[in-house]
Parts: C-alpha cells; sequence; structure tokens
C-alpha cells in the first residue's frame, strides 16, 4: 500500500491535478473566484487533472501467444518491441533492447537445422513472447519520475533494475547463440571427417596415384 501511494505521489496525474488545484487557488488569491465555492473549486480541478490523464501504458500490440511462431513472426515482433523501446525508453536502454534483437535474428535463421537443447529454442521464443515484453512493461507502466529517481531494491532505481534485466536477457541469448555456434562447430567437424572417409588418400574412392597425375 505504501509503495503505491509513492508511485501514485509521482504519477503525472497526481501532478497535473495538483498543477490545476493550484490555478484554482491563483484564481482565489487573484479575486476571480471566491465564496464558498473556492474548495469545491480546486478540488474538482485537481480531480479533473487526476482523472483525465493517461496513465502510463505498456507496450501495444505484443501479447503472449501459446503457439508456436515461425522466425518471420518473430522477427516482426522484435521490431515492433525495439521500435517502441526506442520511443519510449532511455537511449542507453533502448540500445541494451536493439541488442538483445540483434542477437536473436543471428540464431533465428539456424534454428531449423540445429540440435540444440529445445529448452534454449522454448527460451528463445518466450524471450519475444513473453519475458522481454513482460520485462518492458513492468518499468513502463511507473510514472516516470519514480522509475528515474525512487530506489525500490538494493539502493537501485526501477531504471537500473530494468537495465540490470535486460542485460540478463541478453547474456542468455548470448548463451544461446554460443550453442548454436558450438553445434555448427561440431557439424563442421564432423562433415569434415565424412569427407576424409569418403575421400581422403586411404579411402577406397580415392583416384589412383597414376589417375590423379596431370598429363605433360
Amino acid at each position: 500500500m505504501g509503495d503505491r501511494l509513492v508511485r501514485w505521489l509521482y504519477g503525472l496525474p497526481n501532478l497535473l491535478g495538483i498543477v490545476l488545484a493550484l490555478i484554482g487557488i491563483g484564481l482565489y488569491l487573484g479575486g476571480a473566484i471566491s465564496g464558498w465555492l473556492v474548495p469545491l473549486i480546486v478540488v474538482g480541478l485537481y480531480l479533473l487533472g487526476a482523472v483525465a490523464t493517461p496513465k502510463p501504458r505498456g507496450l501495444d500490440g505484443l501479447a503472449a501467444t501459446g503457439d508456436d511462431l515461425n522466425a518471420d513472426q518473430l522477427t516482426a515482433a522484435l521490431a515492433k518491441i525495439v521500435s517502441q523501446s526506442q520511443q519510449r525508453l532511455p537511449s542507453e536502454l533502448a540500445a541494451k533492447v536493439v541488442a538483445i534483437q540483434a542477437t536473436i535474428l543471428d540464431i533465428l535463421p539456424k534454428v531449423n537445422a540445429s540440435t540444440i537443447d529445445r529448452r534454449d529454442l522454448f527460451a528463445l521464443e518466450r524471450t519475444v513472447t513473453d519475458y522481454l515484453p513482460q520485462t518492458l512493461d513492468n518499468y513502463l507502466t511507473l510514472p516516470r519520475a519514480y522509475a528515474k529517481t525512487h530506489t525500490v531494491e538494493n539502493g537501485k532505481t526501477p531504471e537500473q533494475l530494468l537495465g540490470d534485466q535486460l542485460d540478463l536477457i541478453e547474456e542468455k541469448m548470448q548463451e544461446i547463440s554460443d550453442a548454436v555456434a558450438k553445434d555448427d562447430v561440431t557439424k563442421l567437424l564432423a562433415q569434415g571427417r565424412f569427407l576424409e572417409d569418403r575421400f581422403g588418400k586411404n579411402s577406397e574412392l580415392a583416384l589412383p596415384a597414376s589417375a590423379s597425375a596431370p598429363k605433360s
């Protein structure tokens, strides 16, 4: 309850309500209004600002889905997340979202051919459809002044906590990227052994020396 009250005090509806109430008081002091209606006018102006001001909202049009998504759908969802992040997040946090996007886009073309743990691929998809949007929503629905200045955990503000959480997501995506790269190297080495078995010097498919020598 205490934290909710603090968030309300930091919020734009409360701040705009206070500004309108102060205007009402100014009208009274200036003689524009008087009498028993003054308190009602001041309170009414505050409520007008508090009720009419839109509250912070989360990301638009990015509801999670339980269906498997293909690479194109995940790419489109990421593009929406990045677009809104660049419009609504501080530049350093938006840059972290862009870095996450870049890592995921590097992984997606290799997903179908990869033999890495299916749990990693599930985490990749859920990051786009759930984990990343929800993390950003938790921040974006806070009053801006509260998110930037109010300490909530370990002496950190919500803005700093979001930065830490985005770093964790990027770290996990990098782990998946490394796993995919390691899988590619394993396949490359296996293909090399296959080719050596088939076409190497000791292979029954190798050409005789006389046949392989160039004619003069």
